[in-house]
């Protein structure tokens, strides 16, 4: 969404002449400053090149009852 509101900022503020626009494109840009900076980037836990015919599953299993319980 960030993205999407700095690119259409630019495109219709500093190049079309919005003043509206140009104040989102500025906000959009310092928000994406302020994240690299404070290091909320989020991270690359895995990369993987799959070939044709492979895939792959993202799963988070939730812990049962009685393990829950033990942590306690």
């Amino acid at each position: 969404m960030l993205r999407f509101l700095l690119r259409t900022g630019v495109r219709r503020g500093l190049l079309g002449g919005s003043r509206a626009w140009t104040a989102v494109a500025g906000v959009a840009f310092g928000l994406r400053v302020l994240r690299k900076i404070t290091g909320s980037e989020p991270e690359v836990v895995h990369t993987s090149r799959l070939r044709p015919g492979e895939s792959l599953v993202v799963r988070h299993d939730h812990p049962s009852r009685s393990a829950r319980r033990r942590r306690r």
